[in-house]
């Protein structure tokens, strides 16, 4: 799945499940991690980090920010120990059907434009 390919299903998918903004926002600044570490399967990123992201002050306002995504399958999630940040992995599963109808939609789209091409010619 390309970058624009998951911005599209994730948007897709806050059509019809409620996420707060503030884990939408933080999916976009994972997202971005992930695509600024050349999309390994695990990015290793410490609280602190994602809180500036953010502009977070509270850990406790982070916490359940992060915990809604995890919640919602969008994130795998390891808790890091002391001295070893937390690892986070994409999760696309939620996103299976939506591709399915994202794809047939362009499908449908492509095809309507190339007859529509032919017709006035």
């Amino acid at each position: 799945m390309s970058y624009i390919e998951l911005i599209n299903a994730f948007e897709k998918w806050c059509e019809t499940n409620y996420l707060p903004i503030s884990s939408q926002l933080l999916w976009y600044k994972l997202i971005s991690l992930f695509n600024k570490c050349g999309w390994s399967e695990w990015v290793t990123v410490d609280n602190q980090r994602l809180m500036a992201l953010l502009g977070m002050k509270r850990e406790a306002t982070f916490i359940p920010c992060r915990d809604k995504l995890i919640k919602a399958e969008l994130f795998e999630y390891r808790k890091g120990k002391k001295g070893s940040p937390n690892q986070y992995k994409i999760c696309t599963t939620v996103f299976s059907s939506i591709n399915s109808s994202i794809s047939s939609s362009k499908n449908s789209s492509t095809k309507r434009s190339t007859n529509s091409r032919h017709r006035y010619r």
